[in-house]
């Protein structure tokens, strides 16, 4: 186990290679985003995938969220389509999850859409998040960094007192942060537009697209 101090308005970039080093690895690393502290492993890398529901001691059709670089990325990974788009533009970087249909031909790991054909995916407004991707080729997980049914983390005390120090192989440590709301999901599947949990991003906003 290893804890780097980070700025998370200014991140180091050795830490940041470090984490991104982890990852490559197949490694788990927990780190900061614009809500609460998130534990990442390569979405890529099915071993690495199923350490990381072992961690969480999360059911094996639970699905879990990944962070992305770019609209780019979003578009090899799933099926975009236009309210998806406007939900990018609009709200990425941000507190916003958007489930899509995952592509057959995606690498993602089957084993983050549980039984489903669908992936969330998201972009914090978070320099340490961008950072990492900017480095990272592959996009990587984002649940909460705690056990299933545990409190939300917005400390590095709060992830040791729920996952322990031994399951994770690094922890950027930006101090205490803004217990802000968590990121507001949404369902873009089909022509629906779903709100499955709501957030950071205001309920009213989401559905004034429901027209377009």
């Amino acid at each position: 186990m290893k804890h780097i101090n980070i700025n998370i308005n200014y991140p180091c970039k050795t830490a940041i290679k470090q984490a991104v080093a982890v990852l490559e690895k197949g490694g788990v690393i927990v780190y900061p985003t614009d809500t609460a502290y998130g534990l990442g492993v390569n979405a890529f890398d099915s071993k690495a995938v199923a350490r990381l529901y072992k961690i969480k001691l999360r059911k094996d059709k639970t699905p879990t969220h990944i962070i992305c670089r770019d609209w780019k990325m979003i578009s090899q990974i799933c099926k975009t389509n236009a309210r998806a788009k406007i939900l990018y533009s609009k709200y990425f970087p941000g507190p916003l999850t958007i489930i899509l249909t995952r592509k057959k031909v995606s690498k993602v790991s089957p084993l983050l859409s549980g039984d489903l054909s669908t992936i969330g995916v998201r972009i914090p407004d978070c320099k340490v998040t961008q950072e990492i991707s900017k480095h990272f080729p592959f996009p990587y997980t984002t649940p909460s960094a705690n056990r299933t049914g545990d409190m939300t983390p917005y400390c590095i005390d709060d992830v040791y007192r729920s996952l322990g120090k031994e399951n994770v192989d690094l922890f950027l440590d930006a101090g205490k942060l803004p217990e802000k709301p968590t990121s507001t999901i949404v369902s873009l599947v089909g022509n629906n537009i779903e709100i499955l949990r709501v957030g950071g991003v205001p309920e009213n906003k989401i559905l004034s697209l429901q027209s377009s």
